[in-house]
């Protein structure tokens, strides 16, 4: 083994320890390789150019409300496995099931026509509204009966009520883009649950398993693999979200080799039969993968809404860039208040994303301000801060020759670990984990950070410096890469 691998450009040594073989490997080949690989392709690694197509469901949440921090945890993982996908090189469309034709709906929209029809919907008019008939339900049967009733018009396939409906729940969905754009999150192609009422698919659907449909009081269901029943149709004649969600994934399998769905860990249930459905009865061939989150929650008694409601993305938001602009105010008193605003707005946007990220989806999550904000610790502005310190170093540094040679631990320790980005970028896409591509940066800042105690760059010789130069620029270059996945806003100076 010595024989074959020694000589070889990427081994710098092969020794016999007993029985175990050490190799050690050439950190002066990998930093010559990295060098060129951003000098060339503008990037380390190259994008990988999988032609697969994947769709990533995420959020879909009701529109009956704006979005509120317990499900905002759904959109960020949906979001950025959509990023690392396509950084690996999927052609990658991220997707929203529209919930226009349920029950809650259904009460959105009979709380503004009872109570506000006289008025402009807007968000505010229809969300107060929507609060108002759940707490009358209770004391007016009549709402409920309303409610059904509607249902029945909407499934037999009352176009104008759909319409109007559809309407309805546009300013929720719109209220609830405004709170994904403020995060940067784009969703590029949304479906509407009453589309495939009124195509009729639903009832194809049903009549597809006309050989193993049961009949309980007239409601139509099939059995799953354990005994359970799967409903498919209420007793009154009208659809369930199942049945609606098969025709949605028969639809996004027409288009893509690679379904993925984004859930809360309370829908495992329904992924379950999903899967036994659209693999064992319909035999798709596509890939089909779901990845469930646990909830984020905030720490009790720090933050509370005027309506004393569940806490929105868009308070959350700002409470966070109000608490980032304080301790950015008392780290940097120097900076104009225009300065020191625009720094606030992108360390709280970053710090709300990594922070939820950065933990593995199953565990549970508890936002606090101290560990989001912290610029020494494991958060968003600690990698923010990191990267204006290499712009700084390459601002005021020279044009020296690049150098590869004599490299010095704390500059091995560096080269290693950027070296390894394209693995952990394909560890992270084969198990859907951002968190994997999240820790990973931690641990490259703070090799970066030994690199800058150690090794000073403007204050070398020549070629010392064109070596450190090329080590800060490259790891400069993968910063801006893992923070284009991660969502995380940097700045020049902080």
């Amino acid at each position: 083994v010595s024989s074959v691998l020694s000589g070889k450009p990427y081994i710098e040594s092969v020794s016999l320890d007993g029985p175990y073989i050490n190799i050690k490997i050439n950190p002066s080949a990998m930093l010559r390789d990295l060098h060129e690989s951003v000098e060339i392709k503008g990037q380390f690694p190259d994008t990988f150019q999988d032609p697969e197509r994947v769709s990533v469901e995420h959020t879909s949440t009701n529109p009956t409300g704006p979005l509120h921090v317990g499900r905002i945890r759904n959109t960020l993982l949906g979001d950025s496995i959509a990023r690392i996908l396509g950084r690996y090189g999927y052609r990658v469309t991220t997707q929203y099931f529209v919930n226009d034709s349920g029950r809650q709906i259904m009460a959105l929209y009979e709380a503004y026509r009872r109570y506000n029809s006289g008025k402009k919907p807007d968000m505010e008019t229809i969300l107060s509204g929507y609060q108002r008939i759940y707490g009358e339900m209770e004391k007016d049967p009549t709402i409920e009966d309303d409610i059904k009733n509607l249902m029945n018009s909407y499934e037999n396939g009352d176009v104008d009520l759909m319409d109007r409906i559809k309407a309805i729940a546009s300013i929720a969905l719109d209220n609830i883009n405004a709170s994904l754009k403020s995060l940067d999150v784009k969703i590029d192609d949304y479906t509407w649950e009453s589309d495939f009422i009124r195509s009729g698919e639903l009832v194809e659907i049903i009549d597809s398993f006309s050989e193993i449909l049961k009949d309980e009081d007239g409601a139509k269901y099939i059995m799953n693999p354990d005994g359970e029943k799967i409903f498919l149709r209420r007793g009154n004649g009208t659809s369930l979200y199942f049945t609606r969600d098969i025709a949605y994934h028969k639809y996004k399998a027409r288009t893509y080799d690679w379904i993925i769905d984004i859930l809360g860990e309370d829908h495992k249930g329904h992924a379950k039969n999903l899967q036994f459905v659209l693999k064992d009865l319909m035999d798709l061939p596509n890939r089909i993968d779901f990845v469930f989150n646990a909830y984020v929650s905030l720490e009790s008694g720090k933050m509370s809404t005027r309506k004393g409601n569940a806490v929105t993305v868009d308070e959350l938001l700002e409470r966070t860039k109000e608490e980032a602009l304080r301790i950015v105010s008392e780290k940097r008193p120097d900076l104009p208040e225009d300065k020191l605003q625009i720094i606030s707005k992108s360390v709280a946007k970053s710090s709300i994303r990594f922070n939820i990220i950065r933990i593995n989806a199953n565990k549970q999550v508890v936002f606090k301000w101290s560990e989001a904000l912290n610029f020494e610790g494991d958060s968003a502005p600690y990698i923010m801060y990191s990267y204006a310190r290499a712009c700084g170093i390459l601002k005021h540094a020279g044009n020296a020759k690049p150098n590869h040679d004599n490299i010095v631990p704390q500059e091995r320790d560096l080269i290693v670990t950027m070296y390894q980005y394209p693995y952990r970028i394909m560890e992270a896409k084969d198990s859907l984990r951002p968190d994997i591509i999240a820790n990973y940066t931690l641990d490259l800042v703070k090799k970066f950070n030994e690199f800058y105690r150690e090794c000073p760059v403007s204050n070398s010789d020549e070629k010392t410096m064109g070596k450190r130069i090329r080590i800060v620029q490259i790891y400069k270059n993968i910063i801006e890469d893992v923070s284009k996945i991660l969502g995380i806003e940097l700045l020049e100076e902080m």
